[in-house]
């Protein structure tokens, strides 16, 4: 008989989360990153359509979520051969207290 291991069924949740711990979009602010992977559509307790990002800041892996309309578009815009590559996430505020995410 055969292993459930041996079949080769991966779980989507692998491919999804990222085996990395989590940290803040605010945390990378103004700070060069190595953006790694990432995989849209994710649902989480704040809604769905959001982004998790895998990155590489300080030598360490880590991940964030977004739903930053503006990043997920560029991140749409970037062909799969174009990673890994480096940018620096900025804010630009608009209407009193809220504000945009953007790569440059």
């Amino acid at each position: 008989m055969k292993r459930f291991s041996e079949l080769g069924i991966k779980s989507d949740e692998d491919k999804t989360i990222f085996n990395v711990p989590l940290i803040s979009i605010t945390d990378i602010v103004n700070c060069e990153i190595e953006v790694l992977d990432f995989t849209s559509g994710i649902k989480t307790e704040y809604g769905e359509g959001r982004y998790i990002i895998k990155i590489r800041y300080k030598n360490e892996e880590s991940k964030f979520f977004t739903n930053s309309t503006n990043i997920k578009e560029m991140l749409d815009k970037v062909q799969k051969q174009d990673f890994p590559f480096l940018t620096t996430i900025v804010t630009q505020k608009y209407s009193g207290s809220k504000k945009s995410f953007y790569f440059t």
